[in-house]
């Protein structure tokens, strides 16, 4: 009987990442093996090829189900509409990520006694230390229900570690399917959606556990999210994406009586930004990305006064 369903949203450009991915779904321990759903979101690497030529028999476990390219969000929420009847959880794991081996053991004892929502620290490659170490996540503030496995009940403020430290990632994410089964990610966004779907989760379950310790390696495949130096392009298209997101969270959560404070904010740090990475660019007699500024301009024109204060402040010789 399928407890346990994983959905998968694909896209990557080689198989590596989503072998590793398969192979840490099958090392879970002190579990039955879970189904596992992947949506292949128009892949140019496709995903059945893979299956066929590295497991064997799939198809009695892994399902396949192929859209056309139309990002992460939209994805999931079809790998949502696609669950098995018998499964009472839905676990996530992104096509580049890894689960240690007890990830799913220690969800599912948190969820059988209450919870309704889990997650779990992660680390990138580059990182030396865990999500929650740079983020400063205090144990000492939440009750911990089994300190041998670093399992413990969530009790602290939602908004701000979600939303501004993204303290969730949503590979770490396992919850329950009668009670949260029906909330979705917004499609209309680029990033950001996966917090809004978690704020709305976490406000909704009866109790939200987490575990401590590091339960999700995360790799390097494509991620539309991540990259960018300061002052390149890619740099600029993402403080467009991200200014677009923050225009769009109030709507997105209404119930938040906090959220307007905290996008007023986010939006002056991302125009003082968007400014200072104009004028770097102009001081250094480079070519200004016309279509990330003409993006970010349409949502929110205000940055302007931010780029004449730069300006005032080089011209008064200001640091």
């Amino acid at each position: 009987m399928v407890k346990v369903c994983v959905v998968i949203p694909y896209y990557q450009s080689d198989s590596a990442p989503l072998v590793r991915a398969i192979h840490s779904i099958l090392a879970q321990e002190g579990v039955d093996r879970p189904h596992v759903l992947i949506v292949d979101d128009g892949s140019p690497c496709p995903a059945r090829k893979i299956l066929d030529e590295n497991f064997p028999g799939h198809e009695a476990f892994i399902r396949i189900i192929a859209q056309e390219n139309g990002g992460a969000a939209k994805a999931r929420n079809m790998g949502l509409d696609h669950l098995p009847e018998s499964a009472s959880h839905i676990a996530f794991l992104d096509s580049d990520d890894e689960w240690v081996a007890d990830h799913l053991a220690n969800a599912l004892h948190l969820l059988e006694q209450g919870c309704d929502f889990y997650f779990a620290d992660h680390q990138r490659a580059e990182w030396d230390s865990g999500k929650f170490s740079r983020i400063g996540l205090s144990l000492d503030r939440h009750k911990c229900l089994d300190d041998a496995a670093g399992l413990y009940e969530y009790t602290g403020e939602i908004l701000f570690p979600v939303m501004v430290d993204h303290m969730i990632q949503t590979s770490s994410v396992v919850y329950s399917k009668l009670m949260l089964g029906d909330i979705r990610f917004p499609v209309d966004l680029v990033l950001g959606e996966d917090e809004i779907f978690w704020v709305k989760a976490m406000r909704r379950a009866r109790k939200t556990g987490f575990c401590s310790k590091v339960e999700v390696r995360m790799g390097k495949g494509v991620n539309i999210s991540q990259g960018g130096e300061w002052g390149d392009e890619r740099s600029f298209q993402l403080m467009a994406q991200n200014i677009r997101y923050w225009q769009s969270v109030p709507d997105l959560l209404p119930e938040e009586t906090q959220i307007e404070p905290l996008r007023r904010l986010k939006t002056s740090q991302l125009r003082q930004n968007f400014a200072a990475s104009v004028w770097y660019r102009i001081r250094r007699g480079k070519t200004l990305p016309m279509r990330p500024i003409a993006s970010f301009t349409s949502s929110d024109p205000g940055w302007f006064f931010s780029l004449w204060a730069v300006l005032f402040k080089h011209i008064a010789g200001k640091p």
